[in-house]
């Protein structure tokens, strides 16, 4: 039993129990750093060389959909201009 837990019989809402236990809260992540550190961790898989892992078949979804998403940026625009 876990130091935060106490035992049934003793828990009674009028009697003070010893142990204070205060509730967790988890502070949620940014998910902009989640994105950042799994897409860093799939390029360092993939360099490598394609194993054809999950990890591997994630990378070349992702660098698909980033290509795409990112194929009318404006640098790119301005750079296509010259």
């Amino acid at each position: 039993m876990s130091p935060t837990q106490i035992k049934p019989e003793i828990a009674n809402a009028d009697a003070t129990v010893g142990l204070v236990t205060k509730p967790r809260v988890v502070v949620a992540a940014d998910v902009n750093e989640v994105m950042r550190e799994q897409l860093e961790f799939l390029i360092e898989h993939a360099q490598g060389g394609d194993c054809g892992c999950p990890q591997c078949n994630r990378y070349h979804r992702a660098r698909t959909l980033l290509l795409e998403a990112f194929a009318e940026s404006p640098r790119r625009a301005v750079a296509s201009m010259r």
